[in-house]
C-alpha cells in the first residue's frame, strides 16, 4: 500500500502542475499575449502526459494489489480502498479526494482556457473579414508594406502567415 500512498502523492503533485500551467495559459490569453501562447500549451501537454503516465501506473499498480487481495484485476481505486484496513484506507481516501479535486478543477480550466481561445479566434476572423477591403468597420484604411492601401487579394495571404 506504500506504493500506491507514494504514486498517487506523486499523481497529485502533477495535477497541481498541471493546474498551474492552464492557470497560466489562461492567464496569456486574458492578456492577448499571443507570442507565448505555444510554449505554455507545449507546457501544458507536457504536464498532461506526465499526468497520464503516473494515471496508467496506478492502473498497473491497482491491478496488481487486488490481484494479491483476491480481488478482479480489473478492480477500481474506490474498490481496492475499501478492501484495505486503517490507516491505509484513510490515507487512500484523502489522496484519492485531494486528486479528484484536482482533476475537477483542471477540467474547468480548460473550459475556460478553450472559451477564451474561441473568442480570441473569432476576434481574428471578424478582423481579417473587416478588413478583406483595406477598411474596418471603424473607416480606419489599412497599409501594407509598400504604403499603398490594401486589397481585398491580398487579405487571404494575411490570414494564411496568421
Amino acid at each position: 500500500m506504500e506504493a500506491l500512498v507514494s504514486l498517487l502523492t506523486r499523481e497529485r503533485l502533477l495535477a497541481e502542475l498541471v493546474v498551474f500551467k492552464l492557470v497560466e495559459l489562461r492567464q496569456l490569453l486574458l492578456a492577448g499575449e499571443a507570442r507565448f501562447l505555444p510554449w505554455a500549451s507545449e507546457e501544458v501537454e507536457r504536464a498532461t502526459m506526465s499526468l497520464r503516465r503516473a494515471e496508467l501506473e496506478r492502473a498497473v499498480l491497482v491491478s496488481g494489489l487486488a490481484k494479491e487481495r483476491g480481488l478482479a484485476d480489473d478492480v477500481r481505486l474506490s474498490e481496492l480502498v475499501d478492501d484495505v484496513p486503517e490507516p491505509w484506507r484513510s490515507v487512500l481516501v484523502e489522496q484519492s479526494d485531494l486528486l479528484r479535486g484536482l482533476l475537477g478543477e483542471a477540467t474547468d480550466l480548460t473550459a475556460a482556457v478553450r472559451r477564451l481561445a474561441d473568442t480570441g479566434l473569432r476576434g481574428v476572423t471578424d478582423l481579417l473579414g473587416r478588413t478583406a477591403g483595406g477598411e474596418t468597420g471603424d473607416g480606419l484604411v489599412l497599409y501594407g508594406r509598400t504604403g499603398r492601401r490594401e486589397s481585398a487579394a491580398r487579405a487571404p495571404r494575411v490570414a494564411q502567415s496568421l
